[in-house]
């Protein structure tokens, strides 16, 4: 008779994950070495009977890398399910507004949740591909260059240098602050487990894109200027992978499954059930946007730009200690940057970095 204590692993958010579906294949061991299941439901054992709990949390178990792994499994696993859902193919008739100053209007012929926007611009000019950073449906919907067209409409593409380009930079400057969450998560050893705080914000009027971290057992770190530039040369190394900004609507069973790690991102998945609960009975069709850059996975609402390529100069300038109203202590990161479409001197982006410096106090309450 298998030991049924075995079955739930107590998580750091209190909520429960089955033991037993990780399971399937071969794990790493905390010394990263490959272990069979056996072996790993003889350490669970072991630690559950001398009362070790600490050890029995998923942060302990799997680790930064682990965890991405298995969020970024079950992303595949449900775009490959929306993608394979499909039963027939619609067309679907795109009006692509002036894709250039001088040009007139076209008239794409797409397929309905399959075409994106970028496939669009990929049907009439390389250029137009590489720097549209954002659509917008009707004259007033923005959307992601990677997200599937629903219907016929009037698409307009976006970039930094157009008419009206502010919805583009705020996608720009939350998607910076995304790419600098991917990079904090991985950048602490083992013993300083790091839980990111803030959903990626779009603040233009405070001059730096934010993210909010909790680091463990990590009260009283003051960064060094060398700290500071260590991490801003990973930020760039991140950005100069030209990873894709990819956009899932996914229900809250599997928001909860990805985010079972993170309480804060819980606490803001249960707010938004909460806010939607009708006659005592949550909405079953309630979904929630979340993006994956790379083999980051984050709850958002978006929009996000196309590409990490569409990133120029990009610096980390800041590390702020904060505390929590209730006196726990995180950490504000701070940077700047500018898309790659446009050019600035080197003077006047000093002169942005150092403003950057200075405490955003967005969000802050």
């Amino acid at each position: 008779m298998k030991n049924l204590l075995l079955h739930k692993l107590t998580c750091i958010n209190t909520r429960f994950i089955a033991a037993r579906s990780y399971r399937f294949g071969r794990r790493p061991s905390i010394s990263g070495y490959y272990v069979s299941p056996e072996w790993f439901d003889r350490r669970l054992l072991l630690d559950k009977k001398n009362g070790n709990q600490n050890d029995l949390d998923v942060e302990n178990l799997f680790g930064t890398e682990g965890r991405n792994r298995i969020k970024n499994d079950l992303f595949n696993k449900e775009q490959q399910f929306q993608r394979s859902s499909m039963t027939k193919i619609e067309k679907i008739e795109i009006n692509l507004e002036k894709p250039f100053f001088n040009t007139k209007d076209s008239i794409l012929i797409m397929n309905a949740d399959e075409s994106t926007p970028y496939d669009c611009a990929s049907h009439i000019n390389e250029l137009l591909k590489n720097r549209s950073a954002l659509a917008v449906i009707n004259k007033k919907i923005p959307w992601d260059m990677h997200r599937p067209l629903k219907e016929s409409c009037n698409l307009s593409l976006i970039h930094f240098k157009h008419n009206d380009c502010m919805v583009a930079n705020l996608a720009f400057w939350r998607s910076c602050s995304m790419i600098l969450a991917s990079v904090i998560q991985n950048i602490f050893k083992k013993e300083h487990p790091c839980k990111i705080i803030s959903i990626p914000m779009s603040d233009l009027k405070n001059g730096s894109f934010v993210c909010d971290a909790f680091v463990k057992n990590l009260d009283n770190w003051i960064a060094t200027s060398q700290e500071i530039l260590s991490i801003t040369s990973v930020l760039k190394d991140e950005v100069a992978k030209k990873s894709k900004f990819e956009r899932l609507d996914v229900n809250f069973e599997l928001a909860a499954k990805l985010f079972a790690d993170n309480p804060y991102r819980m606490k803001e998945i249960e707010s938004s059930i909460e806010s939607s609960i009708e006659s005592d009975q949550k909405n079953p069709s309630k979904t929630f946007s979340i993006y994956r850059v790379g083999n980051y996975i984050d709850l958002s609402e978006g929009p996000m730009i196309a590409n990490t390529d569409q990133i120029g100069p990009i610096q980390l300038t800041a590390i702020h200690p904060l505390r929590t109203r209730d006196g726990h202590r995180f950490y504000r990161f701070q940077g700047i940057a500018l898309p790659k479409q446009l050019t600035l001197n080197a003077f006047a982006f000093s002169m942005l970095r150092d403003r950057a410096k200075v405490l955003n106090s967005y969000g802050l309450q």
